[in-house]
């Protein structure tokens, strides 16, 4: 089969070339001009990126409309530009296929449905409240020991993340992973539906995302369309520790793999304990597991690595030593040395499960200095926000930090609570913001603190750790 390239993001990866009248016909679009014989050898959401031989989508995003850089795509070499049909772009005196469609941001999904249809290539779909990005990278991990396997680049996990992943994979791929995200309804469903995935994951189903998705039962109802379009004789991995997973799976009438920690787990994990940065465990009894990794929740992830193995076939003894060469994703439980105290950065994303699951390896980690917690909102909780910063909140006396500091307006509330239960007041700060975080608190930071930093991704609270390098630099300037 031909194969073509796709850029994404500078990175250059293969897709097998298809047909621009097959792409017409798989987004039921109306092509402008004649599409004669050309032929796709790639798929480009950025016109920043596109090379020769490329197809451009001109996608309209929150922040940017791709249909005002159509001439630029062509430009850089696409043979052709998807296009809203409602878009109020000039389409005269054009001298390439532009293909009018409904809608670019859909197309490109139907497209990467069709694309997906012809491969053969064995697709895992992840999802879950927690977990999602490190469990993609432990499959990734483990699989590639089996074979040429791709996977989403960062947290590609969206209607446009999704169908890039799956644009990377060709008839060379033995596997494919994809990380299927959601904040609202439906969307979970239309996901798995461009996926098609021949193994369905879902690693937890915990309180996130309740603005769009109202309660935890709508958490639930969503994470579970991820087994509605497996195909024929896919299995469905679950996670047996966590109840509203169990209800899915007591659902689920085909074939399914359950990990965890307790006796109904077919692929279960007994004897952990800490050893040296990670952890060592044991699977069904006899595998003896060493993963290099901080944070006792990502055995969780691991096992769900395995069981996925496990599902496609895959003799999991081999794979006993992959792990000790595994390293997390940036911004989880990332520790770094800056001057004489340790930050440890795991602003990834943060929700009432993972903050709890940071504290508890916090609690856990040796120091020789003292412990600050630097904690910022967990955001889109909906109604219940208040009410789980505070749950949160009365959590944090029993870690016996030295500092807690929060960001935000319903991080004061994990504050409140803090005082509330017990927490001496001298020892809280909080902040509305990052900016309100002075060179005078920083000052307040002595050798060998240990910091964990945690917060949602819109807090963007990796960036205290740029403000102390400044604080850092203005010091060394003034002491000489």
């Amino acid at each position: 089969m031909q194969h073509g390239i796709l850029r994404v993001n500078g990175v250059v990866k293969e897709m097998d070339a298809i047909s621009l009248e097959e792409v017409i016909k798989a987004v039921n679009g109306k092509a402008i001009l004649n599409a004669g014989d050309l032929m796709v050898n790639g798929v480009s959401v950025d016109s920043r990126n596109v090379r020769k031989g490329d197809l451009f989508f001109a996608i309209k995003g929150e922040h940017y409309d791709g249909r005002q850089f159509i001439e630029q795509a062509f430009k850089g070499g696409a043979i052709g530009a998807v296009v809203s049909k409602q878009s109020e772009i000039d389409i005269s005196g054009k001298c390439l296929p532009l293909i009018l469609v409904n809608d670019a941001r859909t197309a490109l999904g139907d497209l990467a449905k069709h694309y997906r249809s012809k491969l053969s290539t064995k697709v895992v779909g992840i999802t879950g409240s927690n977990g999602k990005t490190t469990t993609k990278e432990m499959v990734y991990h483990l699989l590639s020991h089996c074979g040429p396997a791709v996977k989403p680049q960062k947290s590609f996990n969206n209607f446009i993340g999704v169908p890039v992943t799956i644009f990377e994979m060709n008839s060379k791929h033995k596997y494919g992973i994809l990380e299927m995200g959601t904040n609202a309804p439906g969307e979970i469903l239309r996901l798995s539906e461009i996926g098609s995935p021949d193994i369905a994951v879902i690693l937890n189903v915990s309180k996130t995302h309740l603005e769009g998705l109202g309660s935890i039962e709508g958490v639930a109802s969503e994470k579970g369309d991820i087994v509605k379009n497996l195909r024929e004789g896919g299995v469905f991995v679950f996670n047996t520790d966590n109840p509203w997973c169990g209800k899915i799976a007591d659902g689920f009438a085909g074939k399914k793999i359950g990990f965890g920690f307790g006796t109904n787990a077919q692929i279960r994990c007994t004897e952990a304990k800490k050893k040296n940065a990670g952890y060592e465990f044991v699977i069904n009894g006899q595998l003896k597991i060493n993963i290099q990794v901080p944070g006792y929740h990502n055995i969780g992830n691991c096992l769900a690595s395995f069981a996925v193995c496990h599902a496609l076939g895959l003799d999991i003894s081999k794979l006993q030593d992959a792990f000790l060469s595994f390293k997390l994703p940036d911004m989880r439980i990332d520790s770094q040395q800056i001057g004489n105290i340790t930050f440890i950065n795991d602003a990834y994303n943060a929700n009432p499960e993972s903050i709890l699951a940071a504290m508890k390896y916090f609690e856990e980690i040796d120091s020789a200095g003292r412990k600050i917690f630097i904690c910022g909102d967990m955001l889109e909780l909906g109604r219940e926000s208040e009410v789980l910063h505070r749950e949160v909140g009365r959590k944090v006396p029993m870690l016996n930090l030295d500092m807690l500091w929060t960001v935000g307006k319903y991080a004061a509330e994990i504050a409140n609570a803090a005082k509330d239960s017990g927490m001496d007041v001298k020892k809280i700060a909080s902040f509305s913001n990052l900016e309100d975080i002075t060179e005078y608190d920083m000052g307040e930071f002595r050798e060998k603190d240990v910091i964990l930093i945690k917060g949602s991704r819109g807090m963007h609270m990796e960036t205290i750790v740029d403000k102390y390098k400044k604080f850092l630099s203005k010091q060394a300037l003034v002491r000489n």
